[in-house]
């Protein structure tokens, strides 16, 4: 994977107000919305993706394999984060992959709060991992295959999917 690739921000396609309050975002053409209350949080997805409860987003479940779920997707999994900040989780994760394998770490904010983006952690397919914390839970977000492409102007289904959840995520009280 190369080294530097910037993590993807918001498409012009998707123009939600970055208010970043607990107000789910509706749906509108193009991208469904997804709520998940016991985990405490909402975002909109592209429709043509199909949500696996409770935590996959997959886009073209019809290429399923033994192996796969699909084309591409994200699995969202929350969990306790027993004090720890998105940085230290991620910075963990780093440190456990160890030298050699080009790990990028990016920071963004994903529903107001502050996420860390990591791109190369060793993994059979390439991926994306996003920590964030919110009310001291953990959200690991797992966009995989991860293949960005090479052309800014022709994003990846999974770059659109990610695109919509870094711009659409809400938190819920």
């Amino acid at each position: 994977m190369p080294e530097n690739i910037p993590a993807p921000t918001a498409t012009e396609a998707i123009s939600v107000a970055p208010t970043f309050d607990s107000s789910c975002p509706s749906a509108k053409d193009g991208f469904n919305l997804h709520t998940a209350e016991a985990d405490g949080y909402c975002l909109l997805y592209p429709a043509e993706a199909v949500v696996v409860p409770q935590r996959f987003i997959v886009i073209n479940p019809a290429n399923a394999t033994a192996d796969s779920l699909g084309d591409a997707w994200v699995d969202i999994q929350v969990e306790p984060a027993t004090g720890r900040s998105a940085a230290q989780v991620a910075d963990a994760k780093i440190a456990e992959a160890g030298e050699g394998f080009g790990i990028v770490r990016s920071e963004i904010l994903l529903g107001g709060q502050p996420a860390i983006v990591v791109d190369g952690l060793p993994a059979p397919d390439s991926w994306r991992v996003v920590f964030v914390v919110n009310n001291d839970r953990l959200y690991t977000l797992t966009f995989q295959p991860w293949f960005p492409s090479s052309d800014p102007n022709q994003p990846t289904a999974l770059e659109k999917l990610y695109a919509a959840i870094v711009d659409t995520l809400r938190f819920m009280p």
